[in-house]
């Protein structure tokens, strides 16, 4: 798993073992324990005590004639009993909702939300920028900070914190806002470029995964993940050098390889490698669906996905940035 975010989420969920070493299924008991009756029960009816000739003794604790049938009833059969075995088998099966398991619409609520607080900060950081420049670039510089800590926060706590994802989600939109809106008024449409690229990359590669034309595998993980832990430490040692002024990274990047700038060659590999995070997501989330992972597991999966899709639109920004300069 590429996205640490995700790769963390899976090891909540992952599921137990069988005694021959399967995966269980949610409800898996080991054999020979007692059962919960999902209809109130209180006891597997295996482990009851037998009657006469092998027949199980009532589990309403009513006494039994001959061959196990409850003395008093004709027949054997109890109406009322009859009638609340009837209103049991009747009833609709409990689907993942009612069981508090995660679902397919669960990710796609929890992400909408999720996005619409990062575009809710992401006017505000942007009409600061608009009003004063110097309060933007220190907006921008201190939401950077907070966002980093509450997603280590939201990426390591073993619990998923909804209040915490969106004070995430807040304090990043507050930063895309400013950068957002000094890209824009160096070069005028880019922002609206950039969100329409994303968009495309991400559109495209869930369909292509819903449709099965493009699947995760174990190469693809390991592969993604040198990849993606490689991409971060050069863009660690860029800031660094770029703040100690030992290098001019624009300059840098407007260096030609074969005619083309570096900044594109870079920018284009970014874009591949989020790519890449994006089908280990969604085999992520699906992974979690299948399995029954908790409700709450929904949020994480919102959180992962935003990480990810905020990561792709700033290299795609810088994409379109280096383009509009050649």
């Amino acid at each position: 798993m590429a996205n640490p975010v995700l790769d963390n989420l899976s090891k909540k969920w992952a599921p137990g073992q069988t005694p021959a070493g399967y995966p269980t299924m949610p409800g898996y008991q080991v054999s020979g324990q007692s059962a919960q009756n999902p209809y109130g029960g209180q006891t597997n009816p295996y482990g009851q005590p037998q009657g006469a000739y092998g027949q199980q003794t009532n589990p309403y604790g009513q006494p039994q004639g001959a061959y196990g049938v409850p003395q008093g009833a004709p027949y054997g059969i109890d109406a009322s009993q009859m009638g609340a075995y009837e209103a049991a088998m009747n009833a609709p099966s409990a689907d993942a909702v009612d069981r508090g398991r995660m679902t397919y619409d669960d990710v796609i609520v929890k992400t909408g939300i999720t996005f619409g607080v990062i575009v809710v900060g992401a006017v505000l950081g942007w009409m600061t920028f608009t009003i004063s420049m110097a309060a933007a670039v220190v907006l921008s510089g201190v939401a950077t900070i907070v966002a980093f800590g509450l997603a280590m926060a939201n990426t390591f706590m073993r619990i998923t914190n909804p209040a915490l994802v969106l004070a995430y989600a807040a304090f990043e939109g507050l930063a895309l806002g400013a950068i957002s809106a000094a890209f824009e008024t160096r070069y005028p449409g880019i922002v609206i470029q950039a969100v329409v690229a994303t968009l495309v990359v991400f559109g495209v590669t869930l369909a292509l995964f819903a449709s099965g034309r493009i699947r995760n595998s174990p190469k693809l993980a390991r592969f993604t993940l040198i990849a993606l832990v490689s991409f971060v430490v050069f863009r660690l040692l860029t800031v660094l050098l770029e703040f100690s002024g030992a290098v001019d990274t624009t300059a840098v990047g407007r260096m030609t390889v074969m005619g083309i700038p570096l900044g594109v060659v870079v920018g284009v590999v970014a874009v591949l490698i989020g790519t890449f995070c994006l089908i280990q997501d969604f085999d992520r989330v699906k992974v979690g669906v299948e399995y029954g992972a908790p409700a709450r597991a929904a949020w994480t999966c919102a959180f992962g996905l935003a990480v990810t899709l905020v990561w792709m639109y700033l290299e795609i920004l810088r994409l379109l940035s280096y383009l509009r300069n050649d």
